[in-house]
């Protein structure tokens, strides 16, 4: 029988992804001067909760997440590419239904969120095939092993 997660499993990726989506949109209103060591801590602590949420995970259980993660970054891309860079009349009509500072701000940071969500899993799933991940072998171990079944 498959058991369903907690809130608080499901909760804390949203909110640390939300976190990213801040740090983007604010990267994207202020001086840079001003905007880029806020939006890089939200960033960071955005991203450090996604990837914490995701780290106890099976290697192939973040292969298919890393998987859903991209997915969702070309979904969220889909809207924002057709704001900011309409290609045909009827996509300029549609532009202009969503197009504004506050909307393309907000398309943004949802896009550049799934993305950078997207790369840190991926991420994540590359060290746990080469074997840095928690319950695996070091890369070390696994390399002496292999000599020593020689």
């Amino acid at each position: 029988m498959r058991q369903i997660a907690p809130a608080s499993s499901t909760l804390f990726p949203a909110v640390s992804t939300g976190f990213v989506a801040l740090g983007v949109a604010v990267n994207d209103g202020f001086a840079p001067s001003v905007r880029t060591i806020p939006a890089l801590l939200l960033i960071a602590v955005g991203l450090v909760g996604v990837t914490s949420s995701v780290s106890d995970r099976p290697v192939d259980s973040l292969r298919v997440l890393a998987g859903r993660w991209w997915a969702l970054a070309f979904v969220a891309f889909l809207p924002y590419a057709l704001a900011t860079a309409p290609a045909s009349d009827r996509a300029v009509e549609a532009a202009d239904a969503i197009s504004g500072p506050v909307a393309t701000t907000a398309l943004e940071a949802v896009a550049g969120a799934a993305v950078l969500a997207a790369v840190s899993v991926t991420v994540l799933y590359w060290f746990a095939e080469y074997g840095i991940h928690p319950g695996r072998p070091a890369p070390e171990d696994r390399i002496l092993e292999d000599r020593r079944k020689k």
